[in-house]
């Protein structure tokens, strides 16, 4: 599904002028800075007084992918390139064929086949021999794995008193992200920053390991400008919380105790020990960059075979 590597590059883009707006010298504010399509984002509310500066920190923070098309009353809308959405639909199946094949052959399959297919250049053929346990097969190649560390701005058993100081609203800046459940049983809401301090692209490696309970837990390391950004984010910030999340749910939301600088972290939750190697196989071989479809499943037995082989020689 390749319009979902369009709408992570519009969100993101949007994300990052937001932020660069509020931290620029003087901030310039903005009544609401919004995704309106796949491919579109809108910025409401620019003054007049800071409609050069806005334009100057547009330009340098998503110029490169969007075109700005101004509006009225301090409005712009941001469309992206016709030419950059081709590239990320073409990066999102290339991205995917690494990152399918890298998982198979972390599943130990002999001579396994990943090969782009058909014609509509969005499609991927996997082949792979002497695999018995096809459900898992399947779970590991289409697991998205989206792993992302963000504040915590507040936490709650439920969604209408995590946004009671808010006015029952999701700042513009946040998001509401729901927990996986704790081993009680009980939930957790939390409301964190929308830009996240790292990411899974900041991984290097991930391998199963155990909390300080002896329960399976998933350890991981990070790439250097992971380890930077981590240090930064957590020397800034001692006394907080910072969510890990995973597709979309909160695993664990540690306090952070000082500054963290070192590249080896970890991810506790209620995983079992099957979850545990599953989630880090896929960490390992990176998170795919659109989610998958199965469109047609093909198993070949093994009498088949000989009967080709027959067939063959004869």
């Amino acid at each position: 599904k390749t319009d979902d590597a369009l709408k992570v590059e519009t969100d993101t883009n949007a994300e990052q002028l937001q932020e660069a707006l509020k931290t620029a010298t003087p901030s310039v504010p903005v009544t609401a800075v919004r995704v309106i399509s796949l491919t579109e984002f809108q910025v409401d509310g620019v003054p007049p007084a800071s409609d050069q500066q806005f334009r100057q920190i547009a330009q340098a923070t998503v110029g490169t992918s969007f075109d700005r098309e101004p509006g009225t009353e301090g409005s712009s809308t941001f469309r992206m390139k016709p030419n950059i959405a081709r590239d990320r639909r073409t990066e999102a199946v290339k991205q995917a064929l690494l990152t399918i094949e890298k998982r198979v052959n972390e599943f130990g399959v002999s001579e396994p086949v990943v090969a782009p297919y058909g014609t509509a250049g969005d499609q991927i053929v996997v082949q792979l021999p002497g695999v018995t346990d096809v459900a898992r097969a399947k779970a590991i190649i289409r697991s998205t794995a989206r792993l992302e560390i963000k504040l915590v701005e507040g936490e709650a058993p439920d969604e209408p008193s995590l946004l009671a100081a808010h006015q029952g609203k999701v700042p513009d800046d946040m998001e509401v992200v729901p927990g996986s459940g704790a081993r009680d049983g009980s939930k957790s809401f939390y409301l964190v920053r929308k830009v996240a301090a790292v990411t899974g692209n900041d991984l290097s490696n991930a391998k199963i390991t155990q909390d300080e309970l002896g329960l399976p837990a998933v350890g991981f390391t990070l790439k250097s400008g992971g380890v930077t950004k981590f240090s930064k984010v957590t020397g800034e910030n001692v006394g907080r919380q910072l969510a890990i999340i995973l597709d979309g749910l909160v695993q664990s939301a540690p306090r952070i105790e000082s500054r963290i600088s070192q590249a080896d972290a970890r991810i506790t939750g209620t995983f079992t020990q099957a979850e545990a190697q599953h989630l880090a196989l896929i960490l390992k071989s990176g998170a795919l960059p659109a989610s998958l479809t199965y469109q047609e499943q093909r198993e070949v037995g093994a009498t088949l075979g000989e009967d080709s082989v027959r067939a063959g020689v004869t």
